[in-house]
């Protein structure tokens, strides 16, 4: 059985201001930064390290990535690990936004259903612990994507805290999810 450890990035400035990012982006704060390096520490205290690092492309996920591995492994940016596409919908409150789950409610604005980000979120990951040699990989995501795939993989979840490990064993092209 391979390991993955799919990690939401850090708090962010609009996660601070309760604004939709989705694949708009946003700095990490100092408490962002300061997750990062902790999940790092958590990591290297369990003596976990990594043969691959993946990230969705977008700067807060990616500066996540690089402050848990630091200058150890070379990160490989995966489109499909972006956050949910919320089309217009990004840059305004997400205290306007109806309760979860959203389902198709983001297509009206021009962005993409729950059913397609999580087929999205589920190949990504399967295409990714499918390649040679993946035994203990990082991937770093958002918190609605990472939310997508624990549901596909347990049937239920809440979206991870930003900073947030969720460890799940990959064999024979099925996930589960494990203790971390």
């Amino acid at each position: 059985m391979s390991d993955l450890y799919l990690v939401r990035h850090g708090q962010t400035e609009l996660n601070v201001r309760n604004i939709l990012q989705g694949w708009q982006d946003s700095p990490l704060t100092e408490r962002g930064r300061e997750q990062a390096l902790a999940t790092r520490a958590a990591f290297e205290a369990r003596g976990i390290s990594f043969d691959h690092a993946y990230s969705s492309p977008l700067g807060r996920a990616r500066h996540t990535a690089e402050l848990i591995v630091g200058e150890d492994l070379p990160i490989e940016p995966v489109d499909d690990l972006r956050e949910w596409r919320l089309g217009t919908l990004e840059g305004t409150s997400n205290r306007d936004m109806p309760p979860q789950p959203w389902g198709d409610y983001p297509v009206a604005f021009g962005g993409e259903s729950e059913g397609e980000l999580r087929a999205r979120m589920v190949a990504a990951l399967s295409r990714i612990m499918a390649r040679p040699q993946h035994d203990r990989v990082l991937a770093v995501s958002h918190g609605s994507a990472c939310q997508e795939f624990l549901r596909c993989v347990t049937g239920g979840g809440e979206q991870p805290d930003n900073g947030a490990v969720l460890h799940f064993g990959y064999c024979d092209g099925a996930f589960s999810l494990l203790d971390w």
